[in-house]
């Protein structure tokens, strides 16, 4: 039987091990610390203080992904999974910025939108 090597039925794909969360991390110079957890419909948020002294503060409700431990855990989102419905990043030096956490906080991203 010929072998032929034109059709790889086998691709070797790059596999990304992610870290779980944790209280606090650093990453490309930023700082992130844990501010709440909603254990009832899994929401978080974390500080971001940025190498400027920049704060973002960003909610969202963590996906599970296989960790580097080899286990299911709790991850950060990744850049491209921001948006509303996902994951938030809430400037601190906006207006209602402690209403919106508490909001979403509170009631995840079923209740819509917040409206002050």
């Amino acid at each position: 039987m010929k072998e032929n090597r034109n059709l790889k039925e086998y691709t070797m794909k790059k596999r990304i091990l992610y870290n779980p969360l944790t209280d606090e991390f650093a990453t490309l110079g930023d700082k992130f610390e844990k501010i709440a957890h909603n254990k009832v419909n899994g929401m978080y948020c974390y500080k971001r203080t940025t190498s400027d002294g920049l704060t973002y503060y960003e909610v969202f409700k963590a996906p599970k992904r296989v960790c580097k431990d080899g286990g299911k855990h709790e991850c950060y989102p990744q850049t491209a999974e921001f948006g509303f419905g996902t994951a938030l990043c809430i400037r601190g030096s906006e207006k209602y910025t402690a209403d919106k956490i508490a909001f979403y906080m509170a009631n995840g991203f079923e209740a819509g939108r917040f409206r002050a």
